[in-house]
């Protein structure tokens, strides 16, 4: 993707000032606009505070910091990145692509993923300008707090003055959805058609936003890619993880009161703890996740769309087909000792182990507990949540719409398949974008970009995912189960891989 040659400054008014963006050939980018104040000092673990307005012209041709965070050695050793500058400082912002200030064109709001402690709403595969350009629509990608900052449930270890610092990074995508609403008609957006989408920990998000009353009048479709839909927590569970977190935290701090405590220790500090937190848990056991904390989240998602609290928002979700072969394939052989405590840990009843083992050995083969687990993992984290966030919306009286993404990465000779986030450039019709080819191959299928964008585009403008390269998509309904399976041929399918889903039902 090379970058246009028409480069000329533009400006905004927004509520809390005027911002100066770049317009780069037929589109308009702002980078970097906060919509909250800086989580810093006092308004650290503090619900997002509305930002301070300016005098003046602020400045939005160049990427805020990300929040802090740790590597991605799984991404960068696939597709490489370029190095994230991370501070609490000035990382609540947003970006905007658009084609221009006049009109009222659908709004995508894309919420990054990264398992709620890496990421960044500005990436090169997620760069909205594309589908700002081809789709005639306002792209807003936003940063929200990751790891202990953003996930940790406090209230029980700092007491009742941080009664209301439940599930921050959501609170903090909620402000930036906010911030939307008064704010993207000045952008050339509807603030009465935004879409939010998400991939992995944004997916899962996604799946919060729908179950957050405070989310659910910002918004009016939603994009659910690989969504963790139901990994989440009670708060007692919460605040087990709390106390462990600031154990660590504490031994790492050696004696020192200001480092060990999590409202004043170094950012740098809290990532150490959080890595020697997270090696204690299994990947589908992630530490820091959302909580059912009963104000922000009163329920869980499965829960509120079972309800029908979403029956008015179009839900479109669906998996990669090898989710798990990210994160087994790159590393050393699994053997089937460490395949059999996975399976263990996913079935505590033997009986239903042992059933999980045959139907697994029958897709894999039993020469291969590598394999093996990435389908467990692919599963358990991805496709029974987002199975039961379907059936739920159907069952509350919504309309939703299913896929499964087999497109392969050629990654290690094709072993990877369809692995997760490989989907990703293909939603943003961005298979040229510097680096990707790595990842994606250098003959990944342009007409499946050009589909998968295009419905996807066309699902945020009327609420139904359609293009004319793919055959006609069915609403999801849990008797025939269809969902289209995106690839070089894309077509629809009815119930894919039933033995699997039934392992993770009831």
């Amino acid at each position: 993707m090379s970058e246009p040659d028409t480069q000329a400054e533009v400006t905004a008014l927004t509520v809390h000032g005027t911002v100066r963006g770049e317009q780069l050939g037929p589109v308009q980018r702002y980078l970097g606009i906060p919509y909250a104040a800086d989580p810093v000092g006092d308004l650290r673990l503090r619900p997002p505070a509305r930002p301070a307005s300016w005098d003046g012209v602020r400045d939005c041709r160049t990427p805020s910091p990300a929040p802090p965070q740790g590597g991605d050695p799984l991404l960068e050793s696939v597709v490489g990145s370029e190095r994230i500058v991370a501070d609490e400082a000035g990382c609540l912002t947003v970006n905007v692509w658009t084609p221009g200030a006049a009109g009222r064109r659908p709004v995508l709001v894309w919420v990054h993923g990264g398992g709620y402690v890496q990421g960044r709403g500005l990436q090169v595969w997620t760069d909205g300008a594309r589908l700002a350009e081809r789709y005639d629509m306002v792209v807003v990608s936003l940063n929200y707090r990751l790891g202990a900052l953003g996930w940790l449930h406090v209230a029980e270890l700092l007491g009742e003055e941080y009664a209301q610092s439940a599930n921050l990074g959501l609170q903090d995508q909620i402000a930036a959805l906010g911030w939307v609403r008064d704010n993207i008609a000045r952008f050339g957006g509807d603030p009465e058609c935004v879409t939010v989408a998400g991939e992995s920990a944004g997916g899962g998000s996604v799946a919060m936003l729908l179950a957050a009353p405070a989310a659910r009048p910002l918004f009016h479709r939603a994009i659910l890619q690989s969504p963790p839909a139901d990994t989440l927590r009670n708060p007692a569970e919460g605040a087990e993880v709390a106390a462990d977190f600031a154990a660590v935290l504490s031994e790492l701090a050696d004696g020192d009161v200001e480092s060990g405590d999590i409202r004043t220790a170094p950012a740098a500090l809290l990532l150490a703890a959080q890595e020697q937190l997270a090696a204690r848990y299994p990947l589908a056991r992630i530490p820091f996740a959302p909580v059912v904390d009963g104000a922000v989240l009163p329920l869980s998602p499965v829960q509120a769309l079972r309800n029908g609290a979403c029956a008015h928002i179009p839900v479109l979700a669906g998996t990669t087909e090898h989710e798990g072969r990210l994160f087994t394939g790159l590393g050393p052989q699994v053997t089937p000792e460490a395949f059999d405590a996975a399976l263990a840990d996913a079935f505590p009843d033997p009986e239903r182990a042992a059933r999980a083992r045959e139907v697994y050995a029958a897709h894999e083969g039993t020469d291969f507990p590598t394999r093996s687990l990435a389908a467990l993992i692919t599963d358990q984290l991805f496709r029974s949540q987002t199975d039961a966030l379907l059936e739920a919306q159907a069952a509350g009286g919504g309309r939703a719409w299913s896929y499964l993404f087999r497109e392969p990465t050629p990654q290690l000779g094709g072993e990877l398949g369809a692995a997760h986030t490989v989907d990703i450039p293909y939603a943003f019709d961005l298979l040229d974008a510097p680096g990707l080819a790595r990842w994606i191959g250098e003959a990944a299928p342009q007409s499946l970009a050009d589909a998968m964008s295009g419905a996807w585009a066309h699902f945020a403008r009327h609420g139904e995912p359609r293009h004319q390269l793919l055959p006609p998509w069915p609403e999801f309904e849990p008797s025939g189960r269809p969902a289209m399976q995106l690839s070089a041929r894309p077509e629809v399918a009815y119930d894919p891989l039933p033995d699997r889903r039934r392992l993770w039902q009831g």
